[in-house]
């Protein structure tokens, strides 16, 4: 039986691929699915066929359209994890890519109001801090003690940080 079912595959293959295609409407999933049945049929062990082509022919196309048709096939089952895994997971991160593109946009749009309203003083020590990386280096930058430097960086930092985060709640 093994050999007249490997020579019908063999001879047939792409007619049954595109019968395949026919059940999946060209989907992507049409040589998965035949794959799928080749492999079912040979993990029978006995087949209750006839020897006959068109009695393989058709065991094949029923296997195909209850494989495909039937949301309790394995082949079913197999595609709707992958599928619903790969759909949740999009979904996932688009609604997250989504959602803190706008909170960050909404927070730097807070932030930069913030230090808007900042005195001169604090607005130049924090620019130097920013892009100096550190305080010790903007005390011998502006020749102003690092307690004082200190002091005011902190003092900026505080304010900004709890006036952004009462609006970005508050919104």
């Amino acid at each position: 039986m093994r050999k007249e079912l490997d020579s019908y595959i063999t001879r047939n293959y792409y007619e049954l691929l595109a019968i395949a295609k026919k059940y999946t409407k060209n989907n992507d999933w049409s040589s998965e699915l035949l794959h799928e049945v080749i492999l079912q049929l040979y993990d029978k062990k006995e087949l209750n066929i006839g020897l006959e082509d068109k009695d393989i022919k058709s065991y094949i196309i029923r296997c195909l359209m209850v494989n495909w048709c039937y949301p309790t096939s394995p082949f079913c089952r197999k595609i709707k994890r992958v599928i619903i895994n790969e759909v949740e997971l999009n979904e996932a991160l688009s609604i997250t890519d989504k959602e803190s593109e706008t909170n960050m946009h909404k927070m730097l749009e807070l932030i930069e109001m913030e230090y808007s309203e900042l005195n001169f003083l604090n607005k130049v020590l924090f620019e130097k801090y920013l892009l100096l990386g550190s305080m010790k280096k903007v005390s011998l930058d502006t020749n102003f003690s690092l307690g004082s430097v200190h002091k005011y960086i902190n003092e900026t930092k505080q304010t900004i940080k709890a006036n952004t985060f009462k609006k970005f709640n508050n919104e």
